[in-house]
């Protein structure tokens, strides 16, 4: 009997050990005080205003001590990823511009998260216009039409005859459904 006892504590020991040890690998705040969580609140609420990135770990935390807020964050997330995503297929700065204003346009003004996701698409505007991508974009969607109609007529080896030149003249218009 002595033997089932001592192999019961072993066993819990060894239960509670790992189970410490995996806390401290999902939590990362494990070890810390009241203070130093408090603190590291407060750097990711500042990063979530300001519409930076979170990092896996402090959302892993906000998954752990703040679902609320976690569901805020992976809201802002995926916003920021789908601008990411449609300003990629834009061909004219005014175009990105349309884009922008669309994205935040469409949140609305009675949305709690409001604030977070505006901050969120702020910085991704910001990291947009500093791409290379955006500074070869042309400023127009006129630009744009222009170049393929001369980049057609350059690859079929004709020349630009005066009624390309008119035609290249002449306003674009787009019809959308």
């Amino acid at each position: 009997m002595d033997n089932t006892v001592l192999a019961k504590k072993n066993m819990n020991e060894t239960n509670r050990i790992w189970q410490e040890a995996i806390e401290a690998l999902i939590d990362p705040s494990y070890g810390m005080d009241e203070e130093e969580s408090a603190a590291y609140m407060a750097k990711i609420m500042a990063k979530l205003k300001s519409g930076k990135n979170l990092t896996q770990e402090e959302l892993n935390y906000l998954r752990l001590h703040n679902q609320q807020l976690y569901m805020t964050a992976m809201r802002v997330k995926y916003q920021k990823e789908a601008l990411k995503n449609r300003l990629k297929s834009c061909k004219s700065k005014e175009e990105a511009q349309e884009v922008i204003d669309s994205a935040t346009a469409g949140i609305s003004k009675n949305d709690p998260d409001k604030e977070y996701i505006i901050a969120g698409l702020r910085e991704v505007e910001k990291e947009f216009k500093k791409s290379e991508y955006y500074t070869r974009l042309p400023d127009k969607k006129e630009d744009t039409e222009r170049k393929r109609l001369l980049k057609y007529f350059n690859d079929n080896n004709e020349e630009v005859t005066p009624i390309a030149e008119l035609l290249d003249e002449l306003p674009v218009f787009e019809a959308r459904a």
